[in-house]
């Protein structure tokens, strides 16, 4: 789904009352080359982390290290969506 959003005279943008619901109402920002991605803030980062490691085996890297991987894995999961988006629109 692909919503547009304005940002207000403050820098503000209103992501709306449903994907409040969904996804709450704190996010990360990854900001790429073109483009920033919102990703929801889990209620507990670093219990999400140590499940990430525990899931990745990565249990000897840093939280740097994971940083890294998660933004990575971010950018990855952006470049999947804008094909998807691209194919939908054709």
């Amino acid at each position: 789904m692909v919503e547009e959003a304005r940002m207000d005279e403050k820098g503000r943008i209103n992501i709306g009352k449903d994907a409040i619901k969904q996804y709450g109402d704190r996010f990360f920002i990854v900001k790429l080359s073109d483009e920033i991605v919102l990703i929801p803030r889990p209620k507990d980062p670093v219990a999400e982390l140590r499940k990430w490691g525990k899931e990745l085996k990565i249990g000897n890297l840093t939280a740097r290290d994971v940083g890294a991987l998660a933004e990575e894995e971010a950018k990855k999961e952006v470049s999947e969506r804008n094909s998807r988006i691209h194919k939908e629109r054709r």
